[in-house]
């Protein structure tokens, strides 16, 4: 009972703040809101907001007054530049994370009670003044009795209740949305707010981050441009989190104070080939690169911090990945066309010769520009808008990636004007695809489909006995969908043709066989039997699919 009292105030609660900001979206479907803006706008204060602010704007206030998950919410959608009008999409971009610091009395007795013990037992000194707090969290550094100094993120009080109740409401919203807007039924919300409620989660539970940037680091143990804090586990909980200290300077600080002992260049080189490292040679990366999570060392060497968002992109998805900005580099844009319809991103029927005509017209005046302004993000930014009149299916991991392209393009010309994502992908790239799609890469290939029917060959007895069980019991049941249909159809058809072919093939190799042994010069029997090779080859080589 008290859970739903609290619920119906924060009901309240966030209406009067969307009401407050002009959140104008919902006035035309719901009549009590509308009178509620219109009264609100009576109060001075609130004019001056709603005549001051244009409606992103506002919007992205709002958010930042709704508290920690709705500002994550909304750094979610900003990642959504599919559905996102652009000017809503940028300003959900400048989103703030940081409120007031709770106390020091609260971040010792969580300590106390996640370490079970004194907080004397685990620090020889421990800095009661958080150098950063955010909604969800706050970090201090402290020494630990080995001499090591480490950075300790303490998890905000009663911040998951608040959270889950707020999930709740976000899911009543999107039901409602779905229900009375039919126009943004493509958005689907209710997807979206549980692929939401799933990351929000994980980034509450402190150890899931721990063991993130734990295979970061393992990831990039034996390379020079990333630095990932190792991880104190002996120290972390789901509550806290405790890793190395970065002896560094926020790259952003760079553009203010130029160090002049630091090369920016090759600071913006390690920061870009390090990102494509993760993405196509690990296929685990940052998501949330902003300036704040991005340390520079002396060295020059980049340290990343914050492991709450991260993307993870499939083999098969990198390899169309590395074709697709293989063909925008060459300006191949029947190859991107191409790439699209093999990978599934649009629908079987699209009109190739109209795509790649799309792909061109938006690559084009983006290579025309000069070349320190050749944007990846932005071309990939492009290219989702324009997929949306082919249909192409949403890809969360692709816009994740797009969205951390444009951030790191944005971060890494701060300090380096004439830095070119192009010109460091290109070769980063081609090698990957030669590792992967080379004689090495199809022996790598080959060694994991052998241990893949291996494995599955040990469980066919069991999967024969279970068919059997459930037959017998009249508890077989057989799904069949329009594109499995549309699958085995076409492979009735191939099989048909592969069948004719190959009966040709014998009959025209049977006659050319008779000729031979009629003693018929070879003028005769080379034809039938040059036929006969090329229906057989034809056989065995016809398209599957």
């Amino acid at each position: 009972m008290l859970g739903h009292y609290r619920t119906v105030l924060r009901l309240i609660e966030i209406v009067n703040i969307l009401v407050r900001f002009k959140i104008e979206p919902f006035a035309s479907q719901f009549l009590p809101y509308r009178l509620l803006t219109l009264f609100y706008g009576l109060r001075p204060s609130t004019r001056k907001i709603r005549r001051e602010s244009p409606a992103p704007e506002r919007l992205r206030l709002a958010l930042e007054a709704l508290g920690p998950t709705f500002v994550k919410f909304g750094q979610a959608l900003s990642t959504r530049m599919d559905a996102l009008p652009e000017e809503v999409g940028m300003e959900m971009k400048k989103l703030q994370d940081d409120v007031a610091p709770f106390s020091f009395k609260v971040v010792r007795g969580i300590l106390e009670k996640e370490l079970d013990g004194p907080l004397e037992k685990f620090f020889i000194h421990f800095d009661p003044t958080p150098v950063a707090s955010a909604s969800m969290a706050q970090v201090h550094r402290a020494t630990t009795h080995g001499g090591r100094d480490v950075a300790v993120k303490v998890r905000r009080p009663n911040v998951a209740s608040i959270i889950e109740m707020d999930i709740g409401v976000l899911k009543t919203f999107a039901e409602f949305i779905e229900n009375n807007f039919p126009a943004w039924k493509r958005f689907r919300a209710k997807r979206v707010v549980e692929e939401f409620a799933s990351s929000i989660r994980n980034e509450l539970d402190f150890q899931v981050e721990a063991a993130r940037a734990d295979q970061f680091q393992k990831n990039f143990k034996l390379d020079h441009e990333l630095l990932i804090p190792a991880i104190l586990w002996d120290l972390t909980s789901p509550q806290i989190l405790t890793m190395d200290w970065i002896h560094g300077v926020p790259i952003d600080e760079l553009t203010k104070k130029p160090n002049p002992n630091m090369d920016s260049k090759q600071i913006s080189v390690n920061l870009i080939s390090g990102f494509f490292k993760q993405v196509f040679r690990d296929g685990f990366f940052h998501a949330d690169q902003h300036p704040g999570n991005i340390f520079v060392l002396e060295t020059g060497t980049v340290a990343l911090l914050d492991f709450g968002i991260v993307g993870r992109i499939k083999v098969q998805d990198r390899i169309w990945l590395a074709e697709l900005l293989q063909g925008f580099i060459k300006r191949d844009y029947a190859k991107v066309a191409q790439v699209h319809l093999d990978a599934g991103y649009v629908p079987r029927d699209t009109d190739l010769y109209e795509f790649e005509e799309a792909c061109r017209q938006i690559s084009e005046p983006i290579f025309g520009q000069p070349v320190k302004d050749i944007s990846i993000g932005r071309l990939l930014a492009k290219l989702f808008k324009v997929t949306e009149r082919f249909d192409m299916a949403v890809q969360p991991h692709l816009l994740l990636l797009q969205k951390t392209m444009l951030t790191l393009e944005g971060v890494g010309r701060e300090i380096n004007p004439d830095l070119n994502m192009w010109f460091l992908a290109e070769p980063l790239i081609r090698e990957w695809a030669m590792e992967n799609l080379g004689p090495r890469g199809q022996i790598k290939n080959a060694r994991i489909q052998i241990k893949k029917i291996t494995h599955q060959s040990f469980k066919m007895p069991d999967l024969v006995f279970t068919g059997a069980e459930k037959l017998a019991n009249d508890q077989l049941v057989v799904n069949i969908n329009s594109e499995s249909l549309e699958k085995l159809e076409r492979r009735i058809h191939v099989g048909f043709r592969r069948q004719a072919s190959a009966v040709t093939g014998a009959g025209l190799f049977l006659g050319g066989s008779i000729m031979v042994t009629s003693g018929l010069t070879p003028i005769w029997y080379w034809p039938p039997l040059l036929l006969a090779s090329l229906f057989f080859i034809r056989s065995i080589f016809s398209r599957r699919y």
